[in-house]
């Protein structure tokens, strides 16, 4: 299981760190002022918007720009607390994890179900935002796993101490 569970914490690191960098530098750009960008990242996301066919990158709908806004307010922090707590171990790291995976896959839902319902998602568009959903179920998994695992080896089944009667 060692093994495993490595191999996850890799995965949820990795996309930690692409979500903690990209929510608000390229992300952010669809619902905060261009201003605050400086040039290059500002044409870095016009650049994959154009190669990649990402037209919510390109003009964020409604929804979209929803979607970024929660993930600025609430994923954003979270990746950043899940990298803090897979790199120094706390056992906190699988509810972190819980509760990225969830958000993640909630909000992949919604754009994946935009993508291919309207028709204009395209193999390499796909590519890109795949991956999001296999970190979320990886994410997800972690959190209920780890937490199984505390639950039943830990004290929490266990007949709690007897009370001294004075």
């Amino acid at each position: 299981m060692g093994i495993v569970s490595a191999a996850a914490d890799l995965v949820i690191a990795v996309f930690s760190l692409t979500i903690a960098v990209a929510a608000p530098l390229i992300d952010g750009q669809s619902v905060l002022p261009h201003g605050l960008y400086p040039a290059r990242l500002v044409e870095l996301k016009r650049w994959y918007a154009a190669e990649y066919g990402d037209y919510l990158m390109a003009r964020p709908p409604g929804f979209f720009r929803g979607i970024v806004c929660l993930e600025l307010a609430f994923l954003w922090p979270l990746a950043v607390a899940t990298l803090y707590g897979l790199l120094t171990r706390r056992r906190w790291v699988a509810t972190t994890s819980l509760m990225a995976g969830v958000a993640t896959l909630s909000s992949m839902s919604a754009v994946l179900g935009d993508m291919l319902g309207s028709g204009k998602a395209t193999p390499t568009l796909l590519q890109m935002y795949v991956p999001f959903i296999v970190f979320a179920v990886i994410a997800i998994l972690r959190g209920l796993c780890s937490s199984s695992e505390r639950t039943t080896a830990g004290s929490s089944l266990e007949p709690s101490a007897r009370k001294k009667r004075a």
